[in-house]
């Protein structure tokens, strides 16, 4: 009777024990569960606001860098700010405009010359911002924009020179120029014969110099730029006679897809500051004048 007792305890005691375990086991089924339907509703949340930020920084990161050369030390088109060391001048007026515009972010990189046109060259900048003349031989390697500054260049001589008025006067004398100066793209007009004497620089502070300490004749200088050389060296020279060429001031870009893209895109903006009066209030600005008027 005794042994009957004990083994109908035993199996209400295994009857106590697996129902404990089945809710146990159910209500951790259902914690799990919930568990994971709470990370499935936090993952979805989560992509959902990642997919709203990546969104936003997606938007606000639209803008397309775009990398320009430029000196930095060009009077009026290309200055650095000596309080601020901020880049300022005619074209960094007209570059922000035109990469607001497109929506693009500009990346400056700073040579010399004629390192800003080595940098293109190497592909290390998409385009040069800094009085680049258009030349035949420029344009069988880059796409140039429109034409958005003529510069007119004159015949500079010392101070008390008498005998030069004008570039033919300098026919038999040393003219000075830097190397790969573009004038040499207008030496057939103005020198068709071969009758001056061209002595090179790499530094064009060299060039000024030697003009007014004698040692050359003459040199080439643009005509804004003469008096503002003048001023700020000390250097005894002047300008003389008409201008002996003008320049066609334009952007080059590389010839493959992105270059012509982004020609085409900056021939757009250009049109519209040329219309719109931005091109010309611009010029007048920095230089006192609009070159483009006539």
């Amino acid at each position: 009777m005794k042994r009957i007792f004990k083994g109908q305890i035993l199996m209400i005691l295994v009857l106590i024990m697996g129902l404990a375990f089945v809710g146990c086991k159910t209500k951790n089924d259902k914690d799990a569960n919930s568990s994971k339907s709470n990370e499935e509703v936090s993952e979805k949340v989560s992509k959902e606001d990642t997919k709203d930020v990546e969104g936003e920084k997606k938007e606000d990161g639209e803008k397309e860098v775009i990398k320009i050369s430029t000196t930095g030390n060009h009077t009026f088109f290309s200055e650095t700010n000596e309080e601020t060391g901020e880049l300022q001048g005619y074209e960094i007026d007209v570059w922000n405009e035109i990469a607001r515009r497109n929506g693009w972010e500009i990346q400056w990189e700073i040579a010399g010359f004629p390192g800003i046109l080595e940098l293109l060259e190497a592909r290390r900048v998409d385009t040069v911002a800094d009085q680049i003349g258009v030349t035949d031989e420029r344009k069988k390697t880059y796409n140039f924009s429109d034409v958005y500054f003529y510069v007119p260049y004159r015949v500079v001589v010392a101070e008390d020179n008498d005998t030069i008025h004008g570039i033919k006067d300098v026919y038999g004398k040393k003219l000075g120029l830097l190397t790969n100066d573009i004038a040499y793209a207008f030496k057939d007009e103005f020198d068709p014969d071969n009758k001056i004497e061209y002595v090179e620089y790499d530094v064009s502070t060299a060039v000024h110099t030697d003009v007014a300490l004698g040692r050359i004749d003459a040199s080439l200088m643009s005509s804004m730029h003469i008096n503002d050389v003048k001023e700020k060296s000390g250097l005894k020279i002047k300008g003389v006679g008409d201008p002996v060429y003008t320049e066609d001031a334009a952007y080059p870009f590389h010839k493959d897809e992105r270059g012509t893209r982004l020609c085409e895109e900056t021939n757009k903006v250009l049109k519209e500051l040329k219309e719109e009066g931005f091109l010309s209030k611009t010029a007048i600005k920095w230089f006192g004048f609009d070159p483009m008027a006539n």
